[in-house]
């Protein structure tokens, strides 16, 4: 089976790559929620949430089910806030911006103060009011 992701969900997949056994987390009509076998070193609970079938891409994802997706991740968010103070909800949609796994899959990452997790390791640089302004109607432009 080429795709991991979808080898999970159709069952036919019943191990990680390190060979931990699959286990579901929960599974609704159109998503399916797993442990990641990369946990953050101070953390527990790393979920991936994925649509069962083959999205590549989160745009790629009919609505209902991108709809259904977030609402499971509201679920997993919802039971790791019951143990820390806050979770992460990352998409890393593209290889350029690291998905390795070519199946759409949201991370949803607990996090507590003092975790020593960084995510956001980009640097920042001030924008001009003029540059704000330019990005904002070009962004416009490509939306619309």
């Amino acid at each position: 089976m080429a795709c991991l992701f979808c080898g999970f969900a159709s069952g036919k997949k019943r191990e990680h790559e390190n060979g931990h056994p699959f286990m579901k987390l929960k599974e609704t009509k159109n998503t399916l929620s797993f442990l990641s076998i990369d946990e953050p070193y101070h953390e527990e609970g790393h979920t991936l949430i994925i649509p069962k079938k083959h999205h590549k891409n989160f745009e790629d994802i009919p609505a209902k089910v991108r709809a259904e997706l977030v609402e499971h991740a509201v679920k997993i968010c919802k039971a790791l806030r019951k143990r820390h103070g806050g979770c992460n909800f990352l998409l890393n949609n593209g290889r350029a911006a690291d998905q390795y796994v070519p199946h759409c899959h949201l991370h949803v990452i607990p996090r507590d103060k003092k975790d020593h997790i960084k995510i956001e390791q980009w640097r920042r640089k001030p924008m001009s009011l003029k540059r704000f302004q330019e990005l904002t109607l070009k962004m416009r432009k490509l939306i619309s």
